[in-house]
Parts: structure tokens; C-alpha cells; sequence
């Protein structure tokens, strides 16, 4: 019992539920202030109506009494009674008082005056003295109309004249028009409830839709996309919404199954070997040096270890936003400079020439490891791929607010087709192409282009097979020297 009070009030809570209540109740509410508005100008329009008959029937008596009878109240009594008695229905009566406030006429036959005041003591003494009374009598249900006004005869005596109407037809036709608004309501309602609930439905039917292939959808099923209505509604712009949602996730949840498998597969290589080398040396006796060379390569392979372990370590700080920076300023001339003096060495015994050129006062505010970082990358990039007896230029240049380092080299280039995958993370190109040695995970232009993105700038590579390749990073200028005048550009070959 409790289970289905708690399931039939939590069924209240639905969009449904609501829309047909919130529906039926507006419709309510809108029946009920128009039912409210006629029954009000009803009212209005019986009475007004009311006083014009008893206004017309004060002056028509009035002449009865004065025109035809001077003053004779006996015989103009019966004559207004005579004249009464003609009327369809009983519901109009009149009297006449004095000045004094004494009836001297009074065709009330069923004694509707009798719970009357007689009119104020002024009312004989003005000029135009009118006045509209409802009175409720005891004896009756339907409340009496009265109209009094102030009457002057041909001898300029001064009477006052009262016409009395019964509001009982009034009133029946006002409780009918009453009960005919009570069904009306009654019918509406119900009328509103069913049909604010289809509608309601019809409505949320593609909600329902939308709900269910969502929840069909998961981590092996991510290509199913939410189904339009095809109407340009909101619906269809919440169903776009989600479908380039889960356009985002499926594309976020490739790249990330590609990344662990090509993590994996780049870990296995180097830990076969450092097993292999372990079973060979344990398999038997090995002399000294022997083990020692078992060591120095496993070393090496530790080494590579350690590599993938930071690059994969900062694309992941980098995915998730943790990347941070130790930001300075710092000359890029100098920079560069640092980065050519550490590769000179590897450059000079591959027959590689190294070239520096640009601006002097260029200056960045950046983070000078990941900088350093950046620059390494590519000119490693450009030495061990670039072929032998190849030159390989870095510049630094002010283009408008922004630093430009381009690293350029005159070696075999890159294909279109690598071209277009050069920053997927693990990609290496042809091999063939790259001189021996010169293997790596194929981290490093990703970290290139993260460490780029980071500092807020951007990095493009344009090649073409055969004639060399140009790698451009723009990293915006330090906030201080945005304004300095830019200087004739220095080449250093070194």
C-alpha cells in the first residue's frame, strides 16, 4: 500500500502531469473570470433594464393620477389598478404619498411596500429628487426594485410617486444562467483535463524518443544519434544539441581507446626487449662484461621508459586542463640560442647545418622549460628526419602581437598523406625517411601543438614532398614589449 501511494504521488511529478494540470487549471481560470464577466453584465443589464420599466411606469401613472382624475386619489386608484391588472405578470405595483409622507394611493396588492420607509423628509422639498432602492422583504425571496421620484400636480401640490418591481423572474433566470455556468465549468474541466493530457503526451512523445535512444546509447554504441522531429522546434535544436554532444564524446572516446592501444603497443616494444635481455643474460653464465652490456641497453630502454612515462604524463595534464606553467618573460633570441647549442653536437656529426635569424627584441611571456621544450621537439623533428648534408633555419619575428618561431628545413618533406596526421599522438611517418636511430614514439609534435594551445597561440607545419618543410608557432607577446619598435632582422649562422 505505501509502495502505490508513493508511486501514485511521484506520477504528479512528471512533465506530463503537469502540463495537464497547469493546462486544465488556465482553462479553469479562464472559464471561470468569462462565466464571472457575463453573469456581471447580466446583472447589470437586468437591472438597467429594470429601472427604465419603472421609471416609465412612475411617469405613466403619474399622468393617470394628475391628467385624469385631479386629485380624485379614490378613482385614479382604481384606474391604475384597472390598468395594472392588464399586465402579463403581477410584478409591478405603485403608491403615491403626499407632501406628508402619507400614502394616499397604494395598488400594492400583494404588500411589497410594507417593509418600505417612506422617502426622506427632504425629498418633497427638491426640486428633482429621485432615487433607486432594493429592498429584500421578509415574506419573499426575490428581493423588490423600487423607484421614487418627486412628482408636482397642476396645483403645485407635491406628491411622491414610488413603482415598485419583483426581482423573482430575475432572479430564476439568473440562478439558471448560474447553474448553466456550473455544468459548463463541470464539462470544461473535464474536457481540459483529457485533452491537455493528449495533447501533453503527443508533445512528449518525442521526448520519449529522444529518452530512450539515449538510453540505448553507451561506450559500445556511441554512434547512435537522437532522432529529430523535423519540425525546426526546440526539440530539434535540443536533439542537435545532444547529437554534437555525443559527436564530441565519440570522437573523445576514439582518440582515447587509439591512445591507450598505441601507449600500449609503444610500452610493449621496449619492455620485450628489457625481458628478452633479462632471459638471455639469466639463461646462463655470462661474464662480467657481458652483463654489463645487458645492462647499458636496458638502460637505454629504461630511458625510453621514462620518456613516453612525461610526454604521456603531460598530454593527460593537458587533456585534463592541469597543465600549468611557470609563466616569465623571456627573449626568444635567447631561447633559440640555447636550444641550437644543445643540438649542435648531434646537427654537426649528421652534416647538419644549424641557422638562427630574426628580431632581437622579440619577448614572450611563457614558461621557459615548456618553451625550450617546444623548440627541442621540433628541430630534433627536423635533424633526425631532415636527411644529411640539409639546413635548418630558426627565426623569431613580431607579426603584429604575436611571436612567430618558424623552424624550416630543405630536406625530403613530408607527404600529404602524413601531412594531414603529423599531430595524432603516436603517428610517426615513413621510416624510410628518417636515418637510423632516429625512432620515436611520435609524441612529439602533439606535445608541440599542447604546449603551443597552452600559452594560448598555435602552431601550423606546411610541407612539400621533396622540398623541404616549414613549421610556424605564434605565442603572443609579452603585455610589456607589445609597443617596441621592431628592429631589422639579425641572421646568425652558427
Amino acid at each position: 500500500m505505501f509502495c502505490e501511494k508513493k508511486v501514485r504521488r511521484s506520477s504528479f511529478n512528471t512533465i506530463r502531469a503537469r502540463l495537464t494540470l497547469w493546462g486544465a487549471g488556465i482553462t479553469f481560470v479562464t472559464c471561470l473570470l468569462l462565466c464571472v464577466t457575463m453573469y456581471s453584465g447580466l446583472s447589470w443589464s437586468l437591472l438597467h433594464e429594470v429601472d427604465g420599466i419603472l421609471k416609465g411606469e412612475v411617469h405613466e401613472l403619474s399622468a393617470i393620477v394628475f391628467a385624469r382624475h385631479d386629485h380624485d386619489y379614490a378613482a385614479a386608484e382604481e384606474d391604475i389598478r384597472l390598468e395594472l391588472s392588464h399586465r402579463e405578470r403581477g410584478d409591478v405595483s405603485f403608491r403615491l404619498l403626499n407632501d406628508q409622507g402619507q400614502v394616499v394611493i397604494n395598488c400594492d396588492p400583494k404588500n411589497w411596500f410594507a417593509a418600505l420607509t417612506s422617502p426622506p423628509p427632504h425629498a418633497g422639498r427638491t426640486s428633482s429628487w429621485s432615487a433607486f432602492e432594493t429592498v429584500k422583504t421578509a415574506n419573499r425571496r426575490a428581493p423588490v426594485r423600487v423607484y421614487a421620484e418627486r412628482v408636482e400636480g397642476p396645483d403645485g401640490r407635491v406628491h411622491v410617486a414610488q413603482a415598485g418591481y419583483l426581482f423573482d423572474q430575475a432572479e430564476r433566470s439568473l440562478a439558471m444562467f448560474r447553474l448553466i455556468c456550473l455544468l459548463g465549468l463541470t464539462v470544461t474541466m473535464l474536457f481540459a483535463v483529457a485533452g491537455g493530457r493528449i495533447i501533453a503526451k503527443r508533445s512528449l512523445r518525442p521526448i520519449q524518443l529522444m529518452t530512450a535512444k539515449a538510453q540505448d546509447v553507451g561506450a559500445s554504441s556511441l554512434e547512435g544519434r537522437i532522432p529529430r522531429t523535423g519540425n525546426g522546434d526546440e526539440l530539434d535544436k535540443l536533439a542537435e544539441t545532444l547529437n554534437a554532444m555525443l559527436e564530441r564524446i565519440h570522437r573523445y572516446v576514439g582518440r582515447l581507446q587509439q591512445f591507450t592501444a598505441d601507449a600500449s603497443h609503444e610500452l610493449r616494444s621496449p619492455l620485450a626487449a628489457l625481458r628478452g635481455s633479462a632471459e638471455v643474460a639469466l639463461s646462463n653464465a655470462r661474464s662480467e662484461a657481458e652483463l654489463r652490456t645487458v645492462i647499458e641497453d636496458s638502460v637505454e630502454q629504461y630511458a625510453r621508459l621514462g620518456r613516453i612515462a612525461e610526454d604521456l604524463l603531460l598530454l593527460a595534464r593537458a587533456d585534463a586542463g592541469e597543465l600549468a606553467l611557470d609563466r616569465k618573460t623571456l627573449p626568444v633570441e635567447k631561447v633559440v640560442a640555447d636550444v641550437i647549442e644543445l643540438y649542435r653536437p648531434l646537427a654537426e656529426d649528421r652534416h647538419i647545418t644549424l641557422t638562427q635569424a630574426g628580431d632581437a627584441d622579440v619577448w614572450v611571456e611563457a614558461d621557459g622549460p615548456r618553451l625550450r621544450q617546444l623548440l627541442a621537439n621540433l628541430i630534433d623533428n627536423a635533424v633526425k628526419h631532415g636527411g644529411a648534408d640539409v639546413t635548418v633555419g630558426i627565426s623569431a619575428t613580431r607579426e603584429d602581437l604575436m611571436a612567430c618561431l618558424t623552424v624550416t628545413d630543405n630536406g625530403p618533406g613530408i607527404t600529404p598523406h602524413d601531412l594531414a596526421r603529423v599531430f595524432d599522438r603516436f603517428f610517426r611517418a615513413d621510416r624510410s625517411r628518417s636515418v637510423q636511430g632516429a625512432g620515436g614514439a611520435g609524441l612529439g609534435l602533439s606535445i608541440c601543438r599542447t604546449i603551443a594551445e597552452a600559452h594560448g597561440g598555435s602552431i601550423a607545419i606546411t610541407s612539400e614532398h621533396g622540398h623541404g618543410t616549414r613549421v610556424t608557432v605564434h605565442i603572443p607577446l609579452a603585455p610589456d614589449h607589445t609597443n617596441q619598435t621592431m628592429r631589422p632582422g639579425v641572421n646568425r649562422r652558427r
